[in-house]
Parts: structure tokens; C-alpha cells; sequence
């Protein structure tokens, strides 16, 4: 039996050899089983040969693809494998099943190219102001269209309107109530039948952007979303135009004292005081942002890197 000062010596050589806690957590990315993931939120993405936007294009990779993650991410970028090539893969795209990169969760566009993007939520139930997609449309606005699944069932040709004038239509869900208030095979369900209504509606696949209900959501509703291939998308710049008491000059003045660049700017199709308060607001909203040197890009485009 060794004697007591042996063991000592031994655990001390144990504990100088083992890597300090941050290191190993380091490490483990580097040295760890290639881990799976799921290409979400966009219908491909590129395989770069670099882990840079400039890097050239080795492929694409189709949405829903599984790919293996052979390292840890290079300035967001991760490396992977795609049967026989290697390359780098924007992180926003991938989704890891088994939680340890994080969930999804696009809430604002990388700083440093003087990006901004508009999303319209649409569900509310009040008559549509046909005159924001008059003026977006006439004005060469873009923005990203996220309607609920029963909306879509309701008016089909605004639906198709919004795709057929090149605005990217996503999804808000199918109906209420807040996903965060039910189970997962129900929420997995609420956003298959909106997909269907949007994509039948549109006469294209729904884009594979997804933005709560009411703002509710947690991890666990984006974890079934991005398994679904959706990218889950929030914002920083709410524009409170969804109150009954909004203004034109309210919603005016929240977009604009509080956007910068990479923002992504909350609005609506359907609040009740649309009409009267979004639709006057957004031409002002756009101008003023503008003449700040900020430019206007759909989520798609605001989820790449700064090129």
C-alpha cells in the first residue's frame, strides 16, 4: 500500500498537469468530437474556403443539411465538413441539436456597415394599411414581412403581393395563444401549419424566419423553431405602434432616437392605428435614418456579415 506521501505527490502532479478550468473549456472545442448541426434560416448558405465573407465559395449547402462543426468558430464562422468538403459556414446559419453552441436567438445585425432593417409582425386582426406596402414598394423600401399563418389564410393576395414585389415573408406563427404557453409538439404544430398557409399563400416557400407572438418566446420554443429550420429572429428597436394610443410622432420618435446600426425595427401591418400612425411615421422614419447614413436591407441580408 503506497505510503500517505506518495498519494500527496501524485495528486499534486495530477493537478499541475490538468488544464486550468478555461483552458479546458478552450480546448474542448478544438479537441472534442466533430459535433452535427443543422443549416437553418436562409433556402442555402455558402461553404467559404475562408472564414471570411471575401473568402470564395466552395459550394452551397441546402437548407436542413446536416454538416459537421471540426473546430471552434473563427470570427463567426465555423469550420465544417459536408460529406467530402471542408470549408466555414456563417454561425447565425447553423443550429447544434445538442444546446452546446447556444440556441439561435438573431436579435440585432453585426455594427460597422451602417445597416438597418424593418420588420412588419402581422396578426393583430385589424384592417390591413395596404398604403405601408404602397409606399415600400414605390419608394424601393425593403423590409421583411412576418404575417401569422391565419393571416395568411385570410388575405392571400397580399401575401402574394408582399412575395411578388421581392419582400422576404416569413413567419409569425399560426394563431394565439403565445407559444412559451404550450407544449412542444403543439408548438412544433403551430409553426408547420403556418409555413403551409404562407407558402400556399405566397406561391413559394415561407422565407425560414420566425418572430413570436406577442414577443413570447424562450429557449425552448427557438430550440423546435431552428429543429424546424427557422432562424429565430427578435429586435432591439420596438416601435410601439401596436398600442391603441400610438402617433405617427410617437412612433416617429421611438424608431428613431433609439436605431443604430444593425437595428432591427419592430412594426405593424394590422395594429389598429396603423393607417394612422405607422403608415404617416415610415416615410419620415426612413428619411431620417438615412440622412444619418444608414441603409435599409432585409433580414437575410442583415443576418450576413459586414462584407
Amino acid at each position: 500500500m503506497p505510503c500517505r506521501s506518495t498519494v500527496r505527490v501524485a495528486a499534486l502532479l495530477i493537478a499541475l498537469l490538468a488544464p486550468w478550468p478555461w483552458a479546458a473549456a478552450g480546448a474542448r472545442s478544438e479537441t472534442a468530437a466533430p459535433a452535427e448541426a443543422k443549416v437553418i434560416g436562409a433556402p442555402s448558405v455558402n461553404l467559404r474556403s475562408c472564414a471570411k465573407l471575401s473568402c470564395g465559395i466552395r459550394g452551397t449547402v441546402p437548407l436542413g443539411q446536416t454538416v459537421r462543426i471540426t473546430g471552434a468558430s473563427v470570427d463567426g464562422f465555423s469550420p465544417v465538413k459536408v460529406g467530402a468538403k471542408s470549408g466555414f459556414i456563417f454561425d447565425t446559419f447553423l443550429y447544434d441539436p445538442s444546446g452546446e453552441r447556444g440556441v439561435p436567438n438573431f436579435e440585432v445585425g453585426e455594427p460597422g456597415c451602417d445597416r438597418v432593417a424593418l420588420i412588419f409582425n402581422i396578426g393583430a386582426g385589424h384592417p390591413p394599411a395596404e398604403s405601408i406596402l404602397d409606399y415600400l414598394d414605390e419608394a424601393d423600401v425593403p423590409a421583411t414581412m412576418f404575417p401569422m399563418g391565419w393571416w395568411a389564410e385570410r388575405y392571400p393576395a397580399l401575401i402574394r403581393r408582399m412575395a411578388d414585389e421581392g419582400f422576404p415573408v416569413g413567419s409569425h406563427g399560426h394563431s394565439p395563444p403565445e407559444l412559451t404557453e404550450r407544449g412542444d409538439g403543439d408548438i412544433a404544430f403551430d409553426l408547420e401549419a403556418a409555413g403551409d398557409a404562407i407558402t400556399e399563400a405566397a406561391g413559394r416557400p415561407v422565407a425560414p424566419l420566425f418572430t413570436p407572438y406577442a414577443d413570447a418566446i424562450d429557449d425552448r420554443v427557438r430550440a423546435i423553431a431552428a429543429d424546424l429550420g427557422y432562424l429565430p429572429v427578435g429586435w432591439d428597436v420596438s416601435s410601439g405602434d401596436w398600442s391603441p394610443d400610438a402617433t405617427a410622432d410617437g412612433v416617429e420618435a421611438a424608431v428613431v432616437d433609439a436605431a443604430v446600426d444593425g437595428s432591427i425595427i419592430e412594426l405593424h401591418l394590422d395594429a389598429i392605428t396603423s393607417a394612422d400612425s405607422t403608415a404617416v411615421a415610415l416615410p419620415r422614419i426612413v428619411a431620417r435614418l438615412e440622412d444619418r447614413g444608414l441603409r435599409f436591407v432585409t433580414i437575410p441580408e442583415l443576418a450576413e456579415p459586414c462584407p
